[in-house]
Formats: structure tokens, sequence, C-alpha cells
């Protein structure tokens, strides 16, 4: 319900929003407003590719690993300020300003990790929540069956099971 509402709702809100901007400077400047977006938006996502490579080469040169939040998320603004309107456009500049990038890089990180950070499971625990690398847990030993392996041998013979 809530991702139809805001499916609806977004180009609604926008076109409200165009509608009164085009009224208080007329529709030409709001046209031009609209389409400035595009290339800054791409110019942004341009650069934040390339930073997010060469953020990349000098982690594996040095061993530490990189914080690819920044980058995904000025890629994100970017993207939104490629995206005609002047919602997404503010939007896409919330996510691009250090100030605010850190307080919600920090708030989806947590989001991400409750929702996909664990593996629920009996016997199998996460490692990393103990400050080890990958998952710990029992090894079962077993041997895998395929069903292919058995279509290709021969029937047992009936008299050899008695």
């Amino acid at each position: 319900m809530r991702t139809r509402a805001l499916i609806l709702g977004y180009p609604l809100i926008e076109l409200i929003t165009a509608y009164a901007v085009a009224q208080a400077i007329g529709w030409g400047w709001t046209l031009v407003l609209l389409l400035v977006g595009l290339p800054i938006g791409f110019a942004i996502m341009r650069n934040a590719g390339a930073a997010a490579m060469v953020d990349m080469q000098q982690a594996a040169a040095a061993g530490t690993p990189v914080d690819q939040g920044r980058h995904g998320a000025t890629m994100l603004g970017g993207l939104l300020i490629a995206i005609p309107g002047f919602w997404t456009d503010l939007i896409g500049l919330v996510l691009i300003i250090p100030i605010t990038q850190r307080p919600l890089r920090a708030r989806a990180a947590a989001w991400l990790d409750a929702r996909m950070g664990t593996l629920r499971m009996p016997g199998v625990y996460d490692a990393r929540a103990f400050g080890q690398p990958g998952f710990g847990g029992d090894v079962v030993q077993g041997t895998v069956i395929r069903v292919e392996d058995l279509r290709q041998q021969e029937p047992p013979d009936p008299r050899e099971l008695t």
C-alpha cells in the first residue's frame, strides 16, 4: 500500500511543484531548471565512479577495506539530480552534501545490517558478530546423491535383493 501511494503520489507532487514554480518564474525558466539537472547529475555520477575506482585501487595497494557507502550515496544523489524534478533534486543534494551524507549513511548501514546482516538457522551463527571472519558452526559430513546419477545406473537384479 505504501509503495502504491509513493508511485502514484510522487509524480503528482512533482507536477504540483512544477506548476507552482512555473507560475512564479514562468514555464520557460521552469523547463530550463528541470533540464539543467541532467548533465549535472551525470557529471556527479561520473566523478563518483572515478573516485570509487581510485579509492579501490589505493585500498587494494594498501590492503585496507574501502568505504563504499560514501561513493554509493554520491552516485545515488547524482542519479536523483539527473531525474527531472524539483523534489528529486532536493533529495539528491541532501545525499551529496557531506554534512548530511554521514548520518544518512550510518542510518542506512544500520538498516541494512538489521535486515540482511544475520543468518538465522539452527546450528549456524554469524561469526562476524564475535569478531571472527566468515560464518562459524558445525560441519556436517554427507553425501550428495543426484537423480541424474541414479538414472544412469543399471537397476539392481531382483534375485540379489532377496
